[in-house]
């Protein structure tokens, strides 16, 4: 009998952790190369902000991506001679909002070559503003004085 009530449980357990149909699409469509073309902001001006406390937004011009939907793991290549360059590794994830909506939260977790946490409890959390197979908008939003400020991830697919 015991077993049977740890079988439920488990069974239960691995229902409610699944995901929804439209996640899984998201995460397919979200799988391979993509190049972060440009950042963009929704307030009109000339800003210098840094991206997930890395480096700033122009030496993130023309990086290169790429999202494993299998593990939720990637990385960005950074490119740019002038700036930091090389391979950072991250664990993702794009969750549904709500039921059926088609809104997505995206989050990006630093981890090693192994996939080992780099910061424990330091993540990025963002909003999917737009995705189709070739395109994908991912934007952060910030405080700047004392107003949510947007900064938007530009992306396309490539075949690299």
């Amino acid at each position: 009998m015991k077993k049977i009530g740890i079988t439920l449980f488990m069974a239960m357990l691995l229902v409610s952790c699944s995901l929804s149909k439209v996640e899984k699409s998201a995460r397919k469509t979200i799988d391979g190369n993509w190049v972060l073309n440009s950042v963009t902001y929704d307030t009109p001006g000339v800003f210098n902000t840094t991206l997930f406390d890395d480096t700033t937004t122009s030496c993130f011009k023309n990086s290169q991506w790429f999202f494993r939907s299998n593990n939720s793991t990637g990385t960005y290549n950074i490119i740019n001679a002038d700036c930091s360059t090389g391979i950072r590794y991250f664990r993702w994830a794009a969750n549904e909002i709500g039921k059926d909506t088609g809104n997505f939260e995206f989050t990006l977790k630093f981890t090693d070559e192994k996939k080992k946490d780099l910061q424990d409890k330091t993540g990025y959390r963002m909003k999917m503003k737009y995705l189709d197979d070739n395109s994908m908008q991912i934007t952060q939003t910030i405080q700047f004085e004392g107003k949510p400020f947007h900064i938007n991830l530009n992306f396309t697919r490539t075949t690299l």
